[in-house]
């Protein structure tokens, strides 16, 4: 039970960070560091999200 509660909760903020990534669009005046902790947070929610979606849907053993 413990799995499904933090794969849902995996499933929710990765998505979420994936989708202010898809809707907010690229910075064009934005520093470099700016841009490289944007694509960090996108690897992170990307990692977050298959996570969660592993354990909310793995069988129990």
């Amino acid at each position: 039970m413990r799995n499904k509660i933090f794969g849902g909760i995996g499933i929710l903020w990765g998505g979420v960070l994936l989708f202010r990534w898809f809707t907010s669009g690229t910075p064009t005046g934005g520093s470099s560091a700016y841009q490289a902790g944007q694509s960090a947070a996108v690897i992170f929610g990307a990692l977050m999200l298959v996570a969660g979606l592993y354990y909310f849907f793995r069988k129990p053993s």
